[in-house]
Order: C-alpha cells, then sequence, then structure tokens
C-alpha cells in the first residue's frame, strides 16, 4: 500500500492580496490541491497593522483554498516580510581534536558562528549554513569524517521583529491555524522560481511586492545575503494617484489595466478613462503620460536593488543575473527596465515544478506562497527548528548525527 503523502500548506500574507496555497509534495515537486485569495487591508509594509482585518483575510483565503481542495487544514507555513527582517553573515572556528572532525566539532562550530549580536526584539528564524571549511580547504558541505586540525563555518542568518512574529501569529491563530513554522519571504520565493543551477553559479531573486521589495542574493547554492525595501509598488499607486488627481483604487486599477514600465512601448494614440476624485467625470487620458509617471519610481526601484547587490559585494558574481518575481513584477516592461538599469540579465521567475492545479499559481504573484507550501531545501536549517530551540539550531543532518554521537 502506498504511503500517504501529508498536505501542507503555505500561507502569503502580503500587503495588498492574502494567498494560500494547499499541496502535496511529490518527487517532480508540488501537486497544487487547492489555492485561496482574499483582499489584504490589515498589512503594512510586510507589518501587521489590524489584527482584526488580517485575520478576516486569513480566514476568507483558508475557506477558499479549503473547498478547492476538499480537506480540512490546521497548520499552515507562513512567510514573513519586511523592514525589521535583516539577514548577516557569520563566521565560527574551532580546533578539531584528535585530528577527525566529528559530529560534537561539527555541532560546536555552528554555535561559535551562530553567535551573532542581535537587538533584544529580534528573533533567529533561519540560520543558513554557507560552507564547512577544514584547514583552508573551503565549499565543504558536510565536514563530519574529514581529518585536518581547524575546522570552521560561514553562515548565513537572518532574524526577525519578535512583535511582528507574535502578530502573525496571532493572526493564524484567530482564524483557526497554527503556525508549524515562519519562513523569510525572499527564501520562499527563491525555492519556488530558482533552478539549482542558478543558485550555484550566482543569481539574486527580486521579489517585487505592493508593500516591500524583496532581495536574497545566491551564490555556491545558498543564500549569501538578503534585505528588504519598503519602497515598492504601493508607491507607483501613490505616484499616479497623485499625478493623475485619483483615488488609490483608481490608481491601483488603471496600473493594473493599462501600467507599463517603458513608455516608447506603448503605442501611439493609446488613450484609457480615468475616474476623478468626487463628482468630476472622468478624462481622457494618453496611456503614454501613466507610462512616464510610472517608469521613474520603477526605475528608482531598481537602482535599489543594484545598490543592494553592489554593498553586497556581489555585482561581479551573479553569473545568471536576476531572476524577478512578485505581482509588480508582472508590469509590462518591468523585466526590460531591470536589466537596463541593472546592466545584467533578468528573466521573470514563475513558480516551477507545479502540477494539479498549475493553472491557478502559474505567474509570479504566487511565488512566495508556492515556496511556502513546498518549504525550504533539506541542506537549509528547518524554519520550525529555528524558531523553538533557538541557539541550539543546527541543520537537519548534523542534528541527526549529533545525536546518534551522543
Amino acid at each position: 500500500m502506498a504511503k500517504k503523502r501529508p498536505i501542507l500548506a503555505g500561507l502569503d500574507i502580503g500587503t495588498q492580496k492574502v494567498a494560500m496555497v494547499i499541496g502535496e509534495l511529490t518527487e517532480a515537486g508540488l501537486e497544487v490541491l487547492g489555492v485561496g485569495t482574499a483582499m489584504s487591508r490589515g498589512i503594512r509594509a510586510g507589518r501587521v497593522a489590524d489584527v482584526e482585518k488580517t485575520t478576516q483575510a486569513i480566514a476568507v483565503a483558508l475557506s477558499e483554498a479549503e473547498l478547492m481542495a476538499g480537506c480540512q487544514i490546521h497548520q499552515v507555513t507562513v512567510g514573513i516580510s519586511g523592514d525589521h527582517l535583516r539577514g548577516t553573515n557569520s563566521h565560527g572556528v574551532v580546533a578539531i581534536e584528535n585530528a577527525e572532525v566529528s559530529p560534537r566539532a561539527a555541532r560546536r562550530v555552528i554555535e561559535a558562528a551562530q553567535a551573532v549580536p542581535l537587538p533584544a526584539d529580534q528573533a533567529v528564524i533561519h540560520l543558513m549554513c554557507r560552507e564547512y571549511v577544514v584547514d583552508g580547504q573551503g565549499g565543504i558541505v558536510d565536514p563530519v569524517g574529514m581529518n585536518g586540525v581547524r575546522l570552521e563555518a560561514n553562515l548565513h542568518v537572518i532574524s526577525a521583529c519578535e512583535s511582528a512574529l507574535g502578530n502573525v501569529r496571532k493572526c493564524c491563530n484567530k482564524a483557526g491555524l497554527s503556525v508549524s513554522s515562519v519562513i523569510a519571504a525572499p527564501l520562499a520565493s527563491g525555492e519556488a522560481v530558482l533552478e539549482q543551477e542558478e543558485r550555484d553559479v550566482g543569481v539574486a531573486l527580486v521579489d517585487f511586492g505592493a508593500g516591500t521589495v524583496d532581495v536574497a542574493i545566491y551564490h555556491g547554492g545558498g543564500v549569501v545575503h538578503s534585505s528588504v525595501m519598503t519602497v515598492a509598488g504601493l508607491h507607483v499607486t501613490r505616484d499616479l494617484s497623485r499625478c493623475l488627481e485619483t483615488s488609490m483604487r483608481e490608481a491601483e486599477t488603471l496600473k493594473i489595466r493599462h501600467g507599463c514600465a517603458l513608455p516608447e512601448d506603448v503605442a501611439a494614440d493609446s488613450y484609457c478613462d480615468v475616474e476623478c476624485v468626487g463628482r468630476r467625470q472622468p478624462r481622457l487620458l494618453d496611456r503614454r503620460l501613466v507610462a512616464e509617471i510610472i517608469k521613474p519610481r520603477v526605475e528608482e526601484i531598481f537602482e535599489m536593488v543594484l545598490d543592494t547587490i553592489k554593498r553586497a559585494g556581489y555585482r561581479e558574481a551573479l553569473t545568471s543575473g536576476i531572476v524577478l518575481t512578485g505581482g509588480s513584477a508582472m508590469m509590462p516592461g518591468a523585466v526590460d527596465l531591470c536589466s537596463r538599469v541593472t546592466g545584467m540579465p533578468v528573466r521573470l521567475g514563475e513558480p516551477l515544478n507545479v502540477s494539479g492545479l498549475s493553472d491557478e499559481v502559474d505567474d509570479p504573484s504566487w511565488a512566495a506562497a508556492v515556496g511556502l507550501a513546498r518549504g525550504l531545501r533539506a541542506h537549509d536549517l528547518n524554519a520550525e527548528a529555528a524558531m523553538t530551540l533557538g541557539t541550539h539550531t543546527m541543520p537537519q543532518w548534523l542534528w541527526r548525527k549529533w545525536k546518534a554521537y551522543f
């Protein structure tokens, strides 16, 4: 009798949309069983600003996904974003006893490397092991059993504000869900849209959302830098609202239906209607004017992304360039403009290796939700363990070896 696969759920709580994906992991990837969405009214730049509105949105998305999947969900993997997310690289060194790396030595070097000073209100959610180094030889994935006298570990540590984590958990609990693990949104998006070859040779994952732009840089197979910017898609909407003297709702509709990041790509003599504030009559507007308002802000955002990559020191190391994903990345001209600004190859990132109801999640706006349902790869630290074990967290393979050793 075939073993029944567990049903998994990922919840992406965005600034404009709450998205839930229910699925099963298969050898080929994720089989999507159900999806649900709801308008998000309680999130500001990745943080919960209204518990009740966020809870209601989660409940709506959950109900829709459960109805489609034909099952009930009680646990969920949730994503978190916002400027409170901090990514830090750390380094640890220990001496190797008896000239051979033991599980105990591997545990000690991780403990040494993860001793990163954090503000009192920050909690570690990910400890990503970039590599081990034995007597100067780097790029080692599993050092146990190797001969040497000096063991080093390079980690990437991601932390988040404890109050922000608590508010997300509270909203999920009030909607009837327990949080099995919390994953940083850029890592979830990267899990959904990146090829392993891209991670190996170097790539920047840019999740261009409504409230935040999440950046995760991969090199050598793992994450080497992560950061979050709060200048994002809503700033484009706000620019349109102010310049065209219309409401934010109408500006958002205008951006989605007629927006373009490159004015030269808009056909000549192409017009659209714009609703005015109050009782004034709608106006007929040249779509190129809309694009001319949009372009400077999107250009500024991509310049900030390039500056982030340069400050991280990986501008010349990203052989695969940039993978652009997220709802705002779907704007016509965004990929081309990103390539022009950064001078790197850019592709649009859509969820990979998805079956079942794949048509429901085949655009970049679903990247984070699909990645959350899929979970992080085995060579990364488990998000749930990072939340519960705190400073004793370690890779699952190392945890198993350490327990066997003792």
